[in-house]
């Protein structure tokens, strides 16, 4: 997947040069990690990505920008996104550590901040977007590198969710446990499952007939995935939207989150609760209405945006 995403930016050069390498390397790295590192095979899954997808975004500044104004847009909105997926982060770290007695170590931030990041790319990346690419028309080839950013991002909050947070919570709820004096193992919640343990689970309460709890581990499950996806989709609707005015434009990135955020819990009561919908469709819930969305609810907005372009130019002439 990379190596595809790669190739739709990079030349064929730096495709053979520098990319297959790079992804050779971690391949490579990855398989020769002991099996039992966690952390250590975590970092260079998150290593690895983070170098690849630091030379897809030059060959994005290099090749796909041909003007300075489309530079500076795709760099006003990189540097609005990282910023606000910092305060993001540090915004929902705030809670767990409020259980913290005591000084805060690093230890516990670095054992949360697997469970914040994935929350906070798709959440930062939608305002930095409005922000980024308010009061100018974006063009084609900033909106593909952003989208391009985007699936990336994706990519790495679902490595994350998928195994680095588990072992996170787990390690953060034990190191809690260890300083109140508790000892022995801890049992696993379903943010401390891996997808197999979540699928295990599923299984078994399905088996002895605990339905409501079957649900649960399914809807969890399900919910790793359609995380994953979240930040395709809001930047997907974010850019489709459009808009010129900057508080409009973080307006709407803030009512387009309340409303994924809402959607979820919606999701999860339908699918867990009340069995209506099956717990894939609850956890895939926000997105699928997203997509929809972007499908039907927008084009009116590209039309009226065609419309203006033409009198514009006709003006000018």
């Amino acid at each position: 997947m990379l190596h595809r995403l790669a190739a739709c930016v990079c030349s064929a050069r730096t495709l053979e040069r520098v990319v297959e390498p790079a992804i050779a390397d971690l391949q490579k790295e990855y398989q020769a990690a002991d099996v039992s590192g966690m952390w250590r095979r975590a970092w260079i899954l998150i290593a690895g990505y983070g170098a690849i997808l630091r030379v897809i975004a030059i060959c994005g500044l290099s090749v796909s920008l041909a003007t300075a104004d489309e530079r500076r847009s795709l760099i006003a909105t990189l540097t609005w996104s990282c910023l606000l997926i910092a305060a993001a982060t540090g915004l929902l770290l705030l809670p767990p550590l409020s259980m913290v007695e005591g000084s805060v170590s690093p230890e516990y931030l670095i054992q949360l901040l697997p469970q914040a990041v994935p929350l906070a790319i798709p959440i930062g990346l939608a305002f930095g977007i409005a922000f980024g690419m308010s009061g100018r028309r974006a063009p084609r080839a900033v909106t593909n590198v952003i989208l391009l950013s985007a699936v990336l991002a994706s990519l790495v909050s679902f490595v994350t969710l998928a195994w680095v947070m588990p072992a996170g919570n787990q390690a953060f709820r034990e190191s809690l446990a260890s300083a109140k004096g508790l000892s022995g193992p801890l049992m696993k919640g379903f943010s401390e499952m891996t997808l197999s343990e979540l699928d295990r689970e599923a299984s078994v309460a399905a088996s002895a007939g605990n339905v409501h709890r079957a649900n649960q581990y399914a809807w969890a499950f399900h919910l790793r995935f359609a995380l994953g996806a979240a930040t395709i989709v809001l930047a997907s609707f974010i850019i489709a939207i459009g808009g010129r005015r900057v508080a409009l434009r973080g307006f709407e990135a803030f009512v387009l989150c309340f409303v994924y955020w809402a959607l979820m819990f919606i999701g999860e009561f339908f699918s867990v609760y009340r069995t209506v919908l099956p717990t894939v469709a609850g956890a895939w819930l926000p997105n699928l209405v997203f997509a929809s969305a972007i499908l039907f609810v927008p084009s009116r907005l590209r039309g009226s945006r065609l419309r203006g372009s033409v009198v514009e130019s006709s003006y000018r002439d």
